[in-house]
């Protein structure tokens, strides 16, 4: 979370774009993991809006070279701070647009004209990306006499839910990472910019062990 709004506050940095809040929805899945788990999509998307903190951190956190270790510590803890109170939150589950385009009270054409034009008044206040950690996947999947598969390819759960999607999935102990970006807006250099920064970010927020006990240095 924190390597995305990294990622977006720097990319905007670099191109002297006006500060603005980092908005980051995320699908969240807090079914309860035993027996009596219910089956289907339990996922609802979260928005995750960076607050005074932001604000507060933005210009040493967006400046070139490598970002201040403790200020991404304090970000680190805000944003798990606030992600847990927001996973906590009643909302609908597709979020309030999604929620607006499923009732079934009005005609779907109708319903889509207005989440449409609900989007262009809330533009300012959008979402600046959507962020899926797929999560671990601990062992290769078996498809019996098919074999083992020996790749996996997955993408955001939506067809295009913003101008940029960010999807990950860890695998063999290593973070796989997917861009997806509208080319109304990016090019595919600026798609290949925008992965080498959010390398560079995820680096930045990693955990660097201490010395262990007993040793010196």
């Amino acid at each position: 979370m924190v390597a995305t709004w990294l990622m977006a506050a720097r990319w905007n940095r670099a191109h002297d774009a006006p500060v603005r809040p980092v908005r980051v929805t995320m699908p969240v899945d807090d079914r309860p993991r035993t027996a009596d788990m219910p089956l289907g999509n339990g996922t609802r998307l979260v928005e995750v809006a960076f607050g005074p903190e932001e604000r507060e951190l933005y210009d040493t956190l967006a400046a070139p070279g490598p970002p201040d270790r403790q200020a991404v510590e304090r970000l680190l803890r805000a944003t798990a701070a606030r992600t847990r109170a927001l996973k906590s939150l009643d909302r609908p589950q597709l979020g309030f647009g999604g929620g607006l385009l499923t009732t079934p009270l009005v005609p779907v054409g109708i319903r889509a004209a207005g989440v449409r034009a609900l989007r262009r008044m809330a533009g300012p206040w959008a979402s600046t990306t959507l962020l899926s950690n797929i999560g671990r996947v601990p062992y290769p999947l078996d498809f019996g006499d098919a074999g083992r598969a020996r790749a996996v390819w997955f993408s955001a759960p939506a067809k295009m839910p913003r101008g940029l999607s960010v999807t990950t999935v860890s695998t063999a102990g290593r973070l796989q990472l997917a861009l997806r970006w509208s080319h109304a807006r990016l090019d595919d250099g600026a798609g290949r910019r925008l992965g080498a920064l959010f390398a560079e970010s995820l680096a930045a927020t990693s955990h660097v062990p201490g010395p262990a006990a007993g040793e010196g240095g």
